[in-house]
């Protein structure tokens, strides 16, 4: 059975749902199930809902997790694809959905089933579904630029967003109205490897990757199917690291009589895990880390330097959290002020030290941080919920779209500035390896960005049996259509902002030379080549999305 082909997938979670909360541990077994719309299954699912029962409703509708409908999923992509305007909590949902895709296909195996019911996992399973739903609780605004550039050490998210999911009191209430029992199940699913859900979620080919390829891809206007697969739990010698392995046992015991199982795909899945791999390579060259859009983020670095370094009174939210970002340990931030932290409240500091600051040049580089005003719109459309005509708004929320509205009808530099849809551009150069005119000092003023794009990685190992069931590590595998040893993409950057080298007294002069000799060939905003087959424009044809702002 294919979940894309079923018309009703109600009935089906209804039935799994009952028989997972079917559990003595659980307070309240009964099942109402809720459904939510998502758009990235509308292509290919005839039933282009996803489901959750209260009890895991509950849990979306926690403060920490509705702050991530607050957060954009591809940071500063929309600079380049303005209709990336899809939030950290459509995804999140999306990859708790593809965490249930899995275990209903599991769901289908009395062998799996009695194994569950046998060792009392049920309440795992339903601790994993809610762990993936908030995998990403913990990103910062701009997702993962902030980290790396603020920070300047990526992952933090993980810790942080672990911390919430075991400390946050509105998480822990939600998890004791389902059983007392399921926060140490929690702490156990992050402290173990159990049923190889590390393999599923953090690998790889895994339910994370799954949803942003499809999701992504959505919104970048191109359609993409990459469908949950099935998988077969064999069991293998622990010291069996010879490939192909001949007869392995379709049993699914646990670490037991010097074995341990493995998860593994059928050749029919071989095509859709190196499709995957592959598109991720493409996403991540041609989007994700594409010059433009790295140079739109790699201006966070600057700005902060020379924000933090200038004097005044405005952005002072701004000034004091990143000094907390700066030097306080990630185990000790204050969860309760990390929740205010969002991409609205990033924006506000920003518009204010866009306008107001003493110093123009640390103007110019807040500026650089905000998209051109018609993309700027789609993404608060999108972040503030204004698509619900019954949305209410906080004070501060209100006290936002009020300046926003007197930004789209004014005329003064900053408005005309993010109208100015080459305003970025402008004011970032690439340079090639080695610059001529630059000294030493004038040197240290420049951004590199390297990095090597790998997406199948040898020690996240993919197991999938050939036609005549063999199994193989994906890179041995005969009918594999790449060599997965090889397959790396190396990716190299070096530009300059022109507001940072006047904040750090470049001269004039030289900055112009460094325009007339590159800036032809610096940062054009340039689409990928494909002609896009779907149109994500938050409205219809004939409306204008300053409208929306100025009618609220």
């Amino acid at each position: 059975m294919k979940l894309e082909d079923v018309e009703n997938k109600k009935v089906l979670f209804q039935s799994f749902f009952e028989w997972l909360f079917d559990d003595n541990r659980i307070k309240d077994k009964s099942i109402t199930l809720f459904d939510e719309v998502d758009l990235s299954l509308a292509s290919s699912y005839s039933d282009c809902n996803i489901y959750y029962p209260k009890q895991i409703k509950d849990f979306f509708e926690t403060s920490a997790m509705k702050r991530l409908g607050r957060i954009g999923q591809l940071g500063s992509a929309t600079s380049v694809y303005p209709n990336s305007y899809h939030t950290r909590l459509e995804h999140s949902k999306g990859v708790y959905n593809r965490k249930l895709e899995e275990f209903f296909y599991k769901f289908q195996e009395p062998e799996w089933k009695e194994y569950i019911e046998t060792h009392n996992l049920k309440l795992y399973l339903i601790a994993e579904l809610i762990k993936m739903g908030g995998h990403d609780i913990g990103h910062l605004p701009r997702s993962h630029a902030f980290e790396d550039q603020v920070c300047h050490k990526r992952g933090i998210h993980e810790i942080i967003g672990q911390r919430l999911m075991l400390e946050n009191k509105e998480i822990q209430d939600v998890y004791n109205s389902i059983s007392p029992c399921l926060t140490d199940i929690m702490h156990e699913l992050y402290e173990k490897n159990i049923l190889n859900f590390k393999e599923h979620d953090e690998s790889s080919f895994d339910v994370d990757r799954l949803d942003f390829l499809n999701r992504d891809g959505l919104y970048l206007g191109f359609k993409t199917e990459l469908p949950t697969l099935n998988y077969k739990s064999v069991c293998v010698n622990v010291d069996d690291n010879d490939i192909p392995i001949e007869n392995p046992d379709q049993s699914i015991s646990l670490n037991n009589n010097g074995k341990k199982f493995i998860d593994v795909y059928d050749f029919s899945s071989l095509p859709i895990i190196e499709k995957a791999l592959s598109l991720r390579d493409f996403r991540y060259k041609n989007v994700y880390v594409q010059k433009n859009n790295q140079a739109f983020e790699g201006g966070i670095s600057n700005f902060v330097q020379a924000f933090l370094s200038s004097k005044s009174e405005c952005g002072s939210y701004l000034r004091k959290y990143l000094q907390v970002l700066q030097t306080q340990k990630v185990e000790n931030l204050d969860l309760e002020d990390f929740m205010n932290f969002d991409d609205i409240t990033l924006y506000s500091e920003l518009l204010d030290i866009a306008e107001h600051h003493e110093n123009a040049n640390v103007r110019d580089l807040s500026t650089l941080l905000i998209p051109s005003m018609s993309t700027f719109l789609t993404s608060l459309y999108s972040y503030l919920g204004i698509y619900n005509k019954t949305q209410t708004y906080s004070e501060y929320d209100k006290n936002f779209l009020r300046r926003i509205k007197g930004l789209i009808q004014s005329d003064n530099p900053l408005s005309n500035k993010l109208r100015d849809e080459n305003y970025i551009s402008n004011n970032i150069i690439f340079l090639p390896e080695d610059t001529p005119f630059l000294d030493s000092t004038e040197k240290q003023l420049i951004t590199t960005y390297d990095w090597s794009i790998c997406s199948y990685k040898k020690k996240e190992p993919i197991y999938v049996a050939s036609e005549s069931g063999k199994v193989f590590e994906l890179s041995k595998h005969p009918n594999r259509q790449y060599n997965w040893d090889t397959k790396k993409i190396p990716i190299h950057y070096s530009y300059v902002y022109i507001p940072y080298l006047r904040f750090n007294g470049v001269s004039e002069d030289l900055i112009q030379r460094l325009q007339l000799f590159y800036g032809e060939n610096s940062c054009n905003i340039e689409k990928e080549k494909a002609h896009p087959d779907v149109n994500m424009q938050p409205l219809q044809v004939g409306h204008n999305i300053e409208d929306c702002f100025l009618e609220l």
